[in-house]
């Protein structure tokens, strides 16, 4: 039976630059020939919280697996206490590995287990409706059964729920979610000549494949991602190899599909209907970002500043517009956030070098993000803890006619007495060249507009260039900057 070739899939790849380096080509291409796993070069993180800096610190925990460089592929999180993972196998992961992992005191204690009676195959993802209900999609590498378990008893016994057949020659399960104990979607390759969809409204004990008139159908050699979907309310986005994002706003029953600037292996992450991102999972070296605001109608590309990982990528529930990213590859592993929405990206300096993986996240900044064992009581996962509550500053600055400079408080607390300074340097300029704008209170979420109309001439011929350059400040002691050149005729602004 063929099948997605493993090493496509997210969590294998990264995993991959991590092991071999530069033996992966030849691990590929020769046959007959036994190459020795090589060990995980782990990097152990100190056994005591960090001091909170404002955007949170991170907390190691212990997986609790007995079998050492156990990798965490996917995190399921319930609530801040009741939290889900599932494994792969660090030191080869083309050997297969049913271990999971959960805690249900929010990462105090983590209980390690196997999926039983699934021999030869490998966790997709999870999902957690509670501590004792979850799903799995598994998958085989080579010829065998595949498809969604389910357990009901927290774990212990796991059945596969046969009528999510997932039995073609071209069947790979990808995805699972449930909206309640009743209502799931799940969904697959493209098998028999459109992807593999199925809803259930029984928990699983009866899936109905979608018909195929109600999906776009898949281009030539297009398939899923192993985890790679969202879902906002009854609406679930999930993306493809080849950069396209199928969407569906009614739990999985009609599809439509659309193409994003991305032309690779494609993450969705949306913080609402409009709002959201998309990736391009496991690229070498920095990612490609787009964004949309409208639901996914138009895509824009971001030419973000900082470090963006490739590995995973999420959006942080109930926060104004803050994302993570992790990353697991050569001289690209650690974990950075960004505040606005993705256009500026930082990193957290105590986690530079370490691998890290995926991504889970609950309300309240509270979330997890998977990494390796040591042994049963060292290592694999890291708990994100959120600093105190703080106002923080996104700056966005338009040209046109005339000059505007929008300010949003993209932090978690009001600020008070906020001033923006906006300075215009550089050309053959009237007046004025610096114009204030003032905000007394502005609270979590809500914006301000300071708006110009500098004259004069600053082309791009003449030297020195204009540069807008915009400072913000408020009485809590945050502030933020950000400067940009441009052109300038009589009032005219074209941003460069």
């Amino acid at each position: 039976m063929e099948k997605k070739p493993w090493w496509k899939k997210p969590v294998f790849i990264a995993v991959i630059f991590i092991l071999f380096g530069t033996l992966g080509t030849s691990l590929f291409v020769q046959t007959g020939a036994a190459i020795a796993p090589q060990p995980i070069s782990i990097h152990p993180k100190p056994h005591f919280l960090q001091s909170l800096g404002l955007n949170g610190e991170w907390l190691e925990q212990a997986t609790a697996f007995s079998e050492r460089n156990r990798g965490i592929g996917y995190i399921s999180c319930v609530n801040e206490t009741i939290v889900w993972a599932s494994a792969f196998n660090g030191d080869n992961p083309g050997y297969p590995c049913q271990d999971f992992t959960k805690t249900t005191d929010g990462g105090i204690t983590w209980n390690a287990a196997t999926v039983p009676d699934a021999v030869n195959q490998y966790f997709s993802m999870i999902f957690a409706l509670d501590a004792t209900t979850a799903w799995a999609p598994l998958y085989a590498h080579q010829n065998g059964v595949m498809g969604i378990y389910r357990t009901s008893d927290g774990g212990t016994t796991w059945v596969r729920q046969d009528t999510a057949v997932f039995s073609s020659v071209h069947s790979f399960p990808d995805c699972v979610h449930f909206w309640d104990e009743s209502i799931g979607w799940c969904m697959g390759d493209p098998a028999d000549g459109y992807f593999e969809i199925y809803l259930t409204t029984d928990g699983g004990t009866t899936w109905v494949r979608i018909p195929q008139d109600n999906i776009p159908a898949p281009l030539q050699n297009e398939y899923g991602m192993i985890g790679s979907y969202c879902v906002v309310g009854d609406t679930i986005r999930f993306g493809t190899n080849l950069g396209r994002l199928y969407k569906s706003n009614d739990k999985g029953l009609h599809w439509t599909v659309s193409q994003t600037p991305l032309r690779s292996y494609l993450k969705p992450t949306f913080k609402n209907e409009t709002h959201g991102l998309v990736f391009d999972i496991n690229s070498v070296g920095s990612p490609t970002i787009a964004e949309t605001s409208d639901g996914g109608l138009t895509w824009h590309s971001i030419d973000f500043t900082g470090p963006c990982f490739s590995t995973d990528l999420c959006y942080i529930p109930g926060t104004v517009n803050m994302y993570m990213s992790t990353g697991s590859t050569a001289n690209t592993s650690g974990v950075s956030y960004s505040l606005d929405g993705g256009h500026t990206w930082m990193e957290y300096p105590d986690m530079v070098g370490i691998p890290l993986f995926a991504l889970g996240f609950t309300q309240g900044k509270i979330g997890w993000a998977g990494s390796y064992n040591i042994d049963e009581f060292t290592a694999g996962i890291f708990k994100h803890l959120p600093g105190p509550p703080a106002p923080a500053f996104s700056i966005e600055i338009n040209g046109g006619k005339g000059l505007t400079v929008q300010i949003q408080n993209v932090g978690d607390a009001a600020a008070a007495t906020v001033t923006c300074d906006v300075t215009i340097s550089g050309g053959l300029f009237i007046s004025p060249k610096t114009f204030t704008g003032n905000q007394e209170t502005l609270e979590s979420g809500a914006a301000f507009t300071v708006v110009g109309a500098p004259k004069g001439i600053g082309l791009g011929l003449l030297r020195p260039l204009p540069t807008i350059s915009v400072m913000v400040s408020c009485m809590e002691g945050i502030a933020a900057e950000k400067s940009i050149q441009a052109k300038i005729f009589l009032s005219k602004i074209t941003l460069l």
